[in-house]
């Protein structure tokens, strides 16, 4: 770090904001009035403002909240089918047999010769394959072209 880099560090020091810590419990005490006393007078401006909205016949900005409140055990339910729902539609996509992307339909290019089947031992189980089989892997026993 050059010494024009910790000069300027120096004379700016005074902008970045530094954390309070309490250290005492008396500055703990004061940090909790001072939270306290903010506190009120935002609840005071609410109550006030909706004063004012009730004498002019305006609507309510800050309505009150009358509804119960989710608990763990429903937030859980509620997530938990959630995420039923998302593995379910996952697993539905999986399953069900489309192609998506990439190459579709020209996998195996498609109108080319067929090969015959080489003679020997080696080869005869090609021979019982099914058709479809053996023109997937290029190899004829009927035909020419797929």
């Amino acid at each position: 770090m050059s010494k024009y880099v910790g000069a300027g560090k120096k004379v700016f020091q005074f902008l970045t904001p530094k954390p309070k810590v309490n250290k005492t419990k008396l500055d703990k005490a004061n940090s909790n009035l001072d939270i306290a006393i903010h506190k009120n007078k935002a609840s005071k401006a609410k109550l006030n403002q909706t004063i004012f909205e009730m004498e002019n016949k305006m609507p309510i900005t800050f309505k009150g909240n009358k509804g119960k409140s989710e608990s763990n055990k429903e937030a859980y339910k509620r997530i938990q089918g959630e995420n039923t729902k998302t593995i379910k539609s996952m697993l539905d996509k999986v399953t069900e047999n489309k192609k998506d992307g990439g190459r579709i339909g020209r996998k195996f290019g498609g109108g080319t010769d067929l090969r015959d089947i080489p003679a020997g031992k080696k080869y005869a189980g090609l021979k019982k394959l099914p058709k479809e089989v053996r023109n997937k892997m290029k190899f004829k026993k009927n035909g020419g072209k797929i």
